[in-house]
């Protein structure tokens, strides 16, 4: 598996490589069921941008993965807009 970084405010169930890849953690959910380490498959929404729909305390939210790129890995972005 790829390292994972965690994705910040979602610490222990979400993670992003530096590819870009959005995973769901291996967790124990409120019943008690096991919930596997999978891949999440981004959607393209609005004018042209991927999304990420995550959840957390039973509250779901789409969510760019541009911007979270720019919250997991901040440094990687400011190198960008320095060459750019």
């Amino acid at each position: 598996m790829k390292n994972l970084r965690a994705i910040p405010g979602f610490e222990g169930h979400y993670g992003m490589s530096s590819t870009g890849d959005v995973y769901r953690l291996s967790t124990v959910d409120q019943r008690g069921h096991k919930r596997n380490q999978r891949s999440l498959r981004a959607s393209m929404h609005g004018r042209g941008y991927l999304y990420v729909r995550l959840s957390l305390h039973g509250e779901r939210k789409m969510y760019s993965l541009n911007t979270l790129i720019r919250k997991t890995f901040p440094e990687a972005t400011t190198l960008l807009s320095v060459v750019s």
